[in-house]
């Protein structure tokens, strides 16, 4: 058996492949979703990106192995979507397919598995993948909100000072600040706590319609305005928006295990722990 590029063709084959194996827990990859629709979305998405690819294995007509890089070349990262396959022995092929496919041109690679899914943790183990962190991840489901909270989304003149916030209290994440304005939409929104002394706190989530499914994705408070319930606050407003105004069936988001003041937050606004995932960091210029 060798690895081979995905094609177009062969996406849906691909969705159900993926699906079928990220339902459970031993096999999770947290970069994708479980439901073989939005797991198709996300192939196509990649198969569209020209700086992103997929490989499969095959074992006659069947599928017996994945492994997606959701690239970005001006960073030289890449999110591993897998590997995912039937037999373990499977994941050398597909991985020496994937870097001989970017050599030269991503130093970075990055997984997001499931803590029970051994097999991951063996191939980042034997591949000099390194552990970084442990990350929850937490689901609220649509419930009524009693009463009409103000929705403070961020002005175009607190623009600068929310770049300053966000590199600040996270100065090495997937979005910088000015990244997430850039992304700023209907759907992408940027929630705010400011007073006489500016911009104190914000909140960052993304939409997806076609789920109803938000996402909270940062929340940055300024140093020296903590412990005055900005945080609590700008949660309750982001809640209230994504059920009440878009229509939002669950809220998701991941926060550091070892988070125990967040973890408590959120879990008192109704938030219930889903899955709990490594994260894996290789950088090969190491």
């Amino acid at each position: 058996m060798k690895a081979e590029i995905l094609d177009h063709a062969n996406l849906m084959q691909a969705a159900e492949f993926i699906a079928e194996m990220n339902t459970l827990p031993e096999s999770h990859i947290g970069y994708l979703g479980t439901s073989q629709n939005e797991i198709f979305q996300s192939l196509e998405e990649m198969n569209r990106d020209a700086e992103s690819a997929a490989f499969i294995i095959r074992e006659g007509e069947a599928l017996a192995g994945f492994l997606g890089a959701d690239a970005d070349l001006d960073k030289g990262t890449a999110e591993l979507w897998g590997p995912f396959v039937q037999e373990n022995e499977l994941m050398g092929l597909l991985w020496e397919k994937a870097l001989h496919y970017f050599e030269g041109k991503m130093h970075t690679y990055l997984l997001f598995s499931e803590t029970s899914n051994q097999a991951a943790a063996e191939f980042a183990s034997k591949n000099g993948f390194r552990l970084q962190s442990a990350q929850t991840y937490m689901e609220l489901k649509a419930h009524s909100c009693n009463g009409l909270r103000k929705v403070s989304l961020l002005p175009i003149q607190r623009h600068g000072e929310f770049i300053h916030l966000h590199d600040t209290v996270f100065p090495h994440t997937y979005y910088s600040g000015k990244e997430i304005i850039e992304r700023m939409n209907a759907d992408h929104k940027v929630y705010t706590f400011d007073d006489a002394d500016g911009l104190n706190g914000y909140l960052y989530t993304e939409y997806n319609r076609e789920e109803k499914e938000g996402s909270i994705e940062f929340i940055g408070v300024n140093p020296s305005k903590r412990k005055k319930g900005i945080g609590r606050k700008l949660l309750e407003m982001a809640i209230h928006d994504l059920f009440m105004n878009s229509g939002a069936k669950s809220i998701k988001l991941c926060v550091g295990t070892a988070n125990e003041k967040a973890l408590s937050i959120y879990k008192k606004a109704g938030f219930t722990v889903e899955r709990s995932l490594n994260f894996y960091k290789l950088d090969i210029r190491e």
